[in-house]
């Protein structure tokens, strides 16, 4: 699967920061002339102010389907699009893996970027409780600081000696989604979902199981599900829309959000364990800092991963043949559904090899998905240093997107690029691809900070769904809008018949 290999690739990125990623571009940046020679005849750099320009296009953003226009804009106007906001801002889109490259190898020691400015202005109102905005709003030393809590990310030291409390947690939730299916045996499976990854994310940060899946439910955890996707949405708003409002509209949810995970830190830190917080606490962290990052994995884990395995979830009932091959390949290593994924009498590393070598069209899956639609459209970056991308100078200190969402669904990238072929990511040979445009949780130091997690979470969930449920879809069509990260457009209710032992 492409994402492993990337990941295994950069997993040295972290200690040495930049260098390892240039040196990587180095060896797969093409030797020929750049791809915009072939636009421009006359090999010349054009000016900044002569690159295509759309926009504004407020209505898309609050409709939601502004996707639908990054993807338009590359069709009609081409590789490097400037989009105008109201105010004289704008924003450099890109959609080409060479442009992808250059700016990701002049990230530089700190990558900035501009995003999450309400829950930066949120958190410098506080002091008392904050002494940084945070992973997603941070800059520089500020941010390069809270990251470095976490060196290698929410990785295998982190969520490996939790694999048998994850399981437990995977194993409620398939009971929980059978025993909620109705008459018909049907279910929308996505708030189920947010269930399980925020009890999940419990264990590793607090080792704490937080009740979000027993059979009456929370209150509490449904409340603070409900804070985290409003808050996705504000940021998301915020970007394009009128910030005062939304800062206004953020106060409330975060206020809770904050309030409650701030007490779930606090109980954790007092008692003895092996959990993410005990682990900060014992490394002389501050705790101002340690609940800052706490925080901001709730919130990033929330949305991402079960948004991911309903996208999947909808492809395979769509195409029967895709789970029956899946499910084929996951009885071998789960004869019964008693079997353990996690095969706790093995060592951690032969544990990790027996999975990558039993489920890899599992996975294909969850990477095709990720290809066609990934929890975000890109990655943004605020260029430190004056870029040539598509040909055109394009100065430090602007907003570039790299949109790698729509570049993914480019004939020049992928063949066949709208059908979903989870073997591309098997048979590379059979299927054309190139460069790296599918990289859905980023690359280099400002990557995904729970790439791992979530990669493990995913196979876990979706092998356990697989294993104990055939999938279908007996409704319209699904369409998506975007509020931060892709999400269906209508409820999404999956018919689960139930597999024998």
């Amino acid at each position: 699967m492409a994402l492993s290999r990337v990941g295994q690739r950069y997993l040295k990125i972290f200690p040495s920061g930049c260098k390892i990623l240039s040196c990587y571009f180095s060896h797969t940046a093409p030797t020929e002339s750049p791809y915009w020679h072939e636009i421009f005849k006359d090999k010349k750099i054009r000016a900044f102010d002569e690159i295509p320009t759309v926009g504004p296009v407020l209505e898309e953003y609050k409709n939601f389907k502004i996707h639908e226009a990054y993807q338009r804009w590359v069709l009609e106007v081409g590789h490097v699009v400037k989009e105008l906001f109201p105010g004289d801002n704008c924003c450099i889109h890109i959609y080409h893996d060479e442009d992808f490259s250059m700016v990701y190898k002049n990230d530089g020691r700190f990558p900035l970027r501009k995003s999450h400015d309400v829950i930066a202005r949120y958190r410098r109102d506080r002091p008392h409780l904050y002494n940084s905005v945070g992973l997603g709003a941070g800059m520089g030393a500020e941010w390069a600081h809270l990251r470095g809590m976490l060196p290698h990310g929410v990785g295998r030291t982190i969520y490996m000696p939790f694999r048998p409390q994850l399981e437990e947690v995977a194993d409620d939730f398939i009971n929980l989604v059978q025993s909620k299916l109705d008459e018909n045996s049907e279910i929308e499976i996505l708030p189920y979902l947010f269930r399980w990854a925020f009890e999940s994310i419990g264990v590793i940060t607090l080792n704490r199981r937080l009740d979000a899946l027993s059979q009456v439910g929370s209150e509490e955890a449904e409340n603070l599900i409900k804070a985290a996707h409003l808050t996705n949405e504000i940021i998301f708003l915020a970007n394009v829309g009128d910030s005062e409002k939304q800062s206004y509209r953020l106060i409330a949810p975060q206020d809770y959000f904050s309030r409650i995970i701030m007490e779930y830190v606090a109980d954790a830190a007092l008692e003895p364990g092996s959990s993410l917080v005990n682990k900060l606490v014992k490394e002389g962290c501050d705790y101002k800092d340690i609940t800052t990052l706490i925080l901001d994995l709730f919130q990033g884990a929330i949305s991402t991963v079960p948004l991911t395995l309903t996208w999947a979830l909808y492809q395979v009932s769509r195409h029967p043949e895709m789970q029956e091959r899946a499910r084929k390949e996951l009885m071998k290593m789960m004869p019964s559904k008693d079997t353990r994924f996690y095969d706790t009498t093995l060592e951690m590393e032969k544990q990790t090899l027996r999975i990558a070598d039993s489920i890899r069209y599992t996975r294909a899956i969850i990477a095709e998905t990720l290809r066609l639609c990934p929890p975000a459209i890109g990655n943004g970056r605020i260029i430190s240093k004056d870029l040539v991308l598509g040909g055109y100078m394009v100065p430090a200190g602007n907003m570039v997107v790299l949109q790698s969402q729509a570049a993914c669904r480019l004939e020049e990238y992928f063949e066949r690029p709208l059908e979903f072929i989870p073997d591309r990511y098997i048979d590379r040979e059979k299927y054309y691809q190139k460069g790296m445009v599918d990289s859905p949780f980023g690359i280099g130091i400002r990557s995904c900070i729970g790439r791992a997690f979530a990669n493990a979470q995913m196979n876990l969930a979706f092998s356990k769904i697989l294993r104990n449920f055939e999938v279908s879809y007996h409704h319209e069509e699904v369409g998506v809008i975007n509020r931060l990260h892709n999400e269906p457009d209508r409820p999404v209710l999956f018919r689960l018949k139930p597999i024998p032992q």
